[in-house]
């Protein structure tokens, strides 16, 4: 296309040829002869800018509208190809089991969501205590269970079923366990209200018991709690009256508090 542009162009800058012999110089033969050739000469510029606008315009139809289009019908034959690849039916190998996400030891709040992931559209069982609830993952494969825990203990566990029939092995089992009662708190010593007297009586230690496990406090200071529960704490009274604010908090999160006043004189 280029060598035909370029010959053309060659052509218009030529002189163009009348047949016949060239008459002398001057003579009405002669300047006809000299009309003609120049007639000829436009010609064949106008033909040759012709070509060239139109060769442009093809060219840019082609990058314009010709790829674009010559990129959609290869998508196009992707997507062809994808829909008719064949489904493997001989598909026998089960998934994992589900995976689940951070669930509670303890806790205090009776409802309780499930969650986690396993293969998109695969079918999900609960295990829950005695009961069995099934549902189909999500196309990102995220399956959602909401149940309502028993007091005490409440054992968890899951499989999943692919679309070709293949099931998993059961996942390990969690064991949550509900507690929406307050712990038990005893102060045995000293008495709410006791008074105390002198520098031997200066020292006093405060002592009780509570849940075994469960954090305390003594004023906001953290108090060792002993396996069977019980706990102590050592202290100096100052003169006046002396407040112990004892707070206890159980695993699942639920407490207990109690005031305890007493008063010294030197």
């Amino acid at each position: 296309m280029f060598a035909d542009v370029a010959q053309l162009v060659e052509q218009c800058f030529r002189k163009a040829k009348v047949g016949g012999s060239i008459p002398p110089i001057g003579s009405d033969m002669r300047q006809g002869y000299s009309r003609l050739a120049s007639a000829e000469e436009k010609r064949n510029m106008r033909r040759a800018v012709l070509f060239v606008v139109l060769t442009i315009a093809t060219l840019v139809l082609i990058f314009t509208a010709g790829i674009p289009l010559l990129a959609k019908f290869a998508g196009f034959i992707g997507d062809l190809k994808k829909s008719t690849t064949p489904i493997d039916i001989n598909d026998n190998t089960p998934p994992p089991p589900p995976t689940v996400g951070n669930l509670p030891e303890f806790t205090n709040q009776q409802k309780l969501g499930i969650s986690g992931y396993t293969e998109a559209g695969a079918t999900v069982k609960l295990f829950f205590n005695n009961s069995e609830q099934e549902v189909v993952a999500a196309e990102d494969g995220q399956y959602n269970f909401s149940v309502m825990l028993s007091k005490g203990e409440n054992n968890i566990s899951l499989t999943s079923k692919d679309t070709g029939g293949n099931e998993s092995a059961k996942s390990t089992t969690h064991t949550t366990v509900f507690d929406n009662e307050s712990p038990d708190l005893s102060v045995s010593s000293p008495s709410d209200g006791a008074s105390f007297f002198g520098s031997k009586q200066r020292q006093l230690t405060v002592s009780g018991s509570t849940e075994s496990g469960a954090n305390l406090t003594i004023n906001d200071r953290p108090i060792k709690v002993n396996e069977d529960g019980t706990f102590s704490y050592t202290t100096t009274l100052n003169e006046g009256n002396n407040d112990f604010y004892i707070k206890t908090h159980d695993k699942a999160g639920n407490s207990t508090e109690k005031k305890v006043s007493v008063s010294y004189s030197p």
